[in-house]
């Protein structure tokens, strides 16, 4: 047995808690999860089903911990794990999966398949069997504290240019402001008119807010890669410029697996400071709410047909689904159309989970579009509003793929065009 499988193994048997050893007795392998598995979906492929996505999992407890396990191994009925397993299920939980837990929602048994699935990448990661592009990602947010290259010097150019181009002031390192709004390097480099929408917002609700060039990155690659190490890094780096400069409460802009990481994987795995976290769809929903920002009544309601995309760890995840709606149902009521399914039903972009950055998943991720695809269409809908950057970067990229005729929108930047003066 090789070096990288004894220790992926080993960290399956690490992870192997109470927690883990009860989803996988209770796991009576049905297959009824494959069924909400968008990749799955679009391909028909019986290794996409989630649940032989954690068999790897289950084959190192068995082995390790199970009596059934041993016997099969002592006669032959079952191999034990190798390299080449190794590299076959790093194309399955990498390229093949978002880590969307849509699966869950469908499991008779409730059994939450998406963290299992994510255990077999920390396994992998420590391994070091992760697709190249994802590394050399992770390699980058290490040393310049951005996925994408965005450096220090970067950071503060984009925002200066941002800054003139929408004629706002972004306050920076403000010491004593109440919320700590982190965008992505998503945002920062593809889409920059989002920080001037949210910027407007907050200005407009009288918000007391900064951002900060420490913690400038909320997306966190080393919670794609799987790395226990590296996902504390990365949050650490946010948590730790949200002490200096006192805030009350972190804003994560457009996007989901950030605020999985940020809301809920970090008070599980480390000491958090007690700072609220929450996502900028739930401030726009409280700022619209309370009246501290107003919006004009049907003022995208002449622009066509428009439906809104369920980001999964926002809406299905994060719980963030009234508030985009209510939103919509003012700025375009006559023209809001909802997709089916929506919702906690929601299916997947197919982007998310790291899928996007690694080139080697482009056929795999495009053949899922189709389906977001066929949901826009019988919608009817011209345009589609979301509330995930990561999530309107798969969309672009598979409409221009597929020559599709819809348009996206970051709800943000709606909210923004149709604020009352």
């Amino acid at each position: 047995m090789t070096t990288a499988t004894t220790t992926a193994i080993n960290t399956f048997v690490k992870e192997t808690g109470g927690w883990i050893a009860s989803q996988l007795e209770a796991c009576t392998r049905c297959g009824i999860c494959a069924e909400a598995c968008h990749f799955y979906q679009a391909s028909g492929n019986p290794e996409y089903a989630p649940v032989w996505k954690v068999e790897l999992l289950r084959r190192a407890y068995e082995q390790r911990f199970g009596v059934m396990g041993k016997i099969k191994m002592g006669l032959g009925l079952e191999k034990p794990i190798t390299d080449a397993d190794l590299t076959h299920w790093s194309d399955l939980v990498y390229q093949a999966c978002t880590v969307c837990n849509k699966c869950s929602l469908a499991c008779p048994m409730g059994i939450q398949l998406g963290p299992l699935i994510h255990d077999v990448r920390a396994g992998l990661a420590e391994a070091g069997v992760v697709p190249q592009d994802l590394k050399d990602a992770v390699m980058k947010q290490v040393e310049i504290g951005s996925p994408l290259g965005v450096t220090d010097d970067l950071f503060e150019e984009r925002i200066d240019w941002i800054c003139d181009e929408w004629d706002i002031d972004i306050p920076i390192n403000k010491k004593g402001a109440d919320t700590l709004v982190i965008f992505s390097s998503i945002e920062v480099m593809k889409f920059p008119d989002n920080l001037g929408a949210i910027a407007k917002i907050m200005d407009a609700a009288g918000e007391n807010w900064t951002i900060s060039t420490k913690a400038r990155e909320v997306v966190n690659f080393g919670f794609y890669e799987g790395s226990h190490e590296r996902t504390k890094l990365f949050l650490n780096r946010v948590f730790d410029g949200a002490k200096e400069l006192g805030v009350k409460r972190i804003v994560v802009t457009e996007c989901g697996h950030a605020y999985d990481a940020m809301r809920w994987t970090a008070p599980n795995m480390m000491d958090v400071p007690d700072i609220e976290v929450t996502h900028i769809a739930g401030v726009m929903g409280e700022f619209v709410g309370s009246g501290r920002i107003k919006l004009k009544p049907g003022f995208f309601d002449t622009n066509g047909a428009i439906t809104f995309h369920d980001a999964c760890k926002i809406q299905r995840r994060g719980g963030h689904i009234k508030e985009p709606r209510q939103i919509l149902n003012i700025i375009a009521p006559k023209s809001f159309k909802e997709m089916s399914p929506h919702s906690e039903e929601s299916i997947c972009c197919g982007g998310g989970g790291g899928v996007i950055a690694i080139k080697e998943a482009d056929p795999l991720r495009f053949d899922v579009f189709k389906l977001k695809i066929e949901q826009v269409e019988k919608s009817g809908a011209s345009t589609v509003a979301m509330t995930c950057s990561n999530c309107r970067l798969q969309f672009l990229d598979g409409i221009q793929h597929h020559n599709a005729k819809f348009k996206v929108r970051g709800l943000s930047e709606m909210v923004a065009e149709a604020l009352e003066e």
